[in-house]
């Protein structure tokens, strides 16, 4: 006879609303990310440092943070520590007048995320069995990308108004003020944690001095690390992506050709302007709805496929996630030689292939960690899985802006080309090395 699943607990549904608003509030700035910098006369190697950073100075606060919340014995305080930094900064994005400015604001959310990642996977992890661990972080993940979901659609809802409402022809200015707007989900994500998470006191636990022994946790797990961080070198950030899609729909004119040969919309970009004013609003618009669309592929897969590595394995569902990234970063390196009338098919194709590498790796890479490692040492484990991925991040993204550059300077439209065929390539490597090195721990049969 079949098993009945348990409810996801109460205190997973919560935090997945804490994502949820949270995601929200980050993703009606994040896709508008590379059309900001380009507004404000910047590239693709600015756009390399500022996510580099960012993600490095999360990487280095998740693991202490881990650390912390292992010898305090007290998670909550830290998430809602972590929540509450970055709602509050990441809106003063509106008001920088130069793009290395956003570096700093960056590093400042990425503090708030460094300090609140690490005891929140915790708490999921101390609150469901390890039968369920991949349903549980694959819920939170779903309610995360719904959270993305609903951000990028709020960013165009909040664009429109400003652009026809108020009569803004600036899209600089518009995009100020979205970002500002961006302030009110990330204030419910903050009143959520606060009111509604709820820490259950391990019995007998009692603070300890902070300390940390690489060496004390298991040499499989030190192994897996490494193979996450040769990964994530070749993982840049997904607003390069966009970059990438900005690229080719502003030189090929795709979706201005597309929206202008549709009546009902081409009457309604009449009124913004000039022809180029007309151009910037299609283009701009067009990122948070592809993102829009990306979200709600991971939204619906993310919870079933992270229950599918509780049934076949962590390994192999991480393996199947990481030979997608590497076809669709392959695929991307090709997009701008398409012919403009198929660049919007292959977007959104492309982006929604990419979505089941999160669907495919997130929860199952964070099932695997809680595997690996004992309850007393997982909030040191996802730190340490955290700052693997985040060491790589900045030099990722790095080489990458750099390649993207240097390639395209010397060889204009293959700067991209040889970028994405790069971090292909290291996904390739690091699958191969999972495979082969790593050992899986068996599950207990209930």
């Amino acid at each position: 006879m079949k098993k009945n699943r348990k409810k996801i607990p109460f205190v997973v549904i919560m935090l997945g609303m804490v994502s949820m608003f949270t995601d929200s509030a980050s993703e009606m700035i994040y896709p508008l990310i590379p059309a900001f910098i380009a507004a404000l006369g910047s590239g693709a190697i600015v756009l390399g440092i500022i996510e580099g950073v960012a993600e490095t100075t999360a990487a280095m606060l998740k693991l202490i943070s881990g650390i912390i919340s292992d010898k305090i014995g007290k998670r909550k305080f830290l998430v809602v520590i972590g929540y509450s930094i970055s709602s509050f900064i990441r809106p003063v994005t509106g008001l920088v007048s130069a793009a290395w400015q956003i570096i700093f604001i960056r590093m400042f959310d990425r503090v708030g995320k460094g300090i609140r990642t690490a005891p929140r996977d915790a708490l999921i992890a101390s609150a469901t069995d390890e039968n369920e661990r991949g349903r549980s972080y694959g819920f939170e993940r779903a309610m995360d990308h719904t959270g993305a979901v609903i951000g990028p659609i709020f960013a165009i809802i909040t664009l429109l108004v400003i652009f026809s409402g108020f009569g803004i022809k600036d899209s600089l200015l518009a995009l100020r003020w979205t970002f500002l707007i961006s302030l009110i989900p990330g204030i419910l994500a903050v009143l959520t944690v606060l009111f509604y998470v709820k820490e259950s006191a391990s019995p007998g636990k009692k603070a300890n001095p902070v300390s940390f022994s690489f060496k004390s946790l298991d040499r499989n797990f030190r192994i897996y690390l490494f193979i996450v961080l040769i990964f994530t070198l070749g993982n840049s950030s997904d607003a390069f992506l966009l970059f990438r899609v900005e690229e080719s729909i502003k030189d090929s004119g795709a979706v201005v050709n597309l929206v202008k040969s549709i009546a009902p919309l081409n009457d309604m970009i009449s009124n913004f302007g000039s022809t180029e004013a007309q151009s910037d609003v299609i283009n701009i618009l067009f990122l948070p709805l592809i993102w829009a669309f990306f979200h709600i592929i991971k939204a619906v897969f993310s919870t079933p496929i992270g229950a599918l590595s509780d049934k076949i394995g962590r390994k192999s569902v991480i393996n199947i996630g990481w030979g997608i990234y590497a076809i669709v970063y392959f695929s991307f390196a090709f997009l701008v030689f398409l012919p403009a009338k198929l660049q919007i098919g292959a977007t959104f194709i492309l982006f929604a292939i990419y979505a089941l590498f999160y669907a495919f790796t997130e929860g199952a890479e964070k099932a695997l960690v809680a595997d690996m490692v004992k309850e007393e040492k997982r909030g040191t484990a996802f730190g340490l899985f955290n700052f693997a991925v985040g060491l790589g991040a900045l030099p990722a993204s790095v080489i990458f802006g750099f390649l993207y550059s240097h390639f395209d300077a010397r060889f204009p439209g293959y700067g991209g080309t040889v970028a994405f065929s790069f971090g292909s390539v290291l996904a390739l490597i690091a699958m191969i090395m999972l495979a082969t090195l790593v050992k899986e721990p068996s599950k207990k049969s209930n």
